[in-house]
């Protein structure tokens, strides 16, 4: 019996996302070694995409104050050295 694959952690799947990027960008593949990458990469950048929106609803379930409400602590897509961008 074939014994099913472990899923990665976040970490490992976007560490292998990164060395599949680099891969790509090097031009050194074959035209179906670059698609085989391509689709794996899409399919971890999923994978990462499912794990970061769980994370987000498991912080706002723990953030819901007692009238339902939601205090939001994290701000999206602001980062500490994109302030003084005028």
């Amino acid at each position: 019996m074939e014994k099913k694959a472990k899923k990665p952690t976040f970490e490992e799947a976007l560490e292998e996302l990164e060395t599949i990027a680099q891969k790509l960008e090097s031009g050194e593949l074959t035209l179906d070694e670059s698609i085989q990458y391509y689709e794996k990469g899409v399919a971890l950048a999923k994978f990462c995409h499912q794990k970061l929106e769980e994370a987000e609803r498991k912080i706002e379930i723990l953030q819901k104050q007692p009238d339902g409400s939601i205090q939001k602590k994290i701000n999206k897509g602001k980062r500490r050295h994109g302030r003084d961008r005028g």
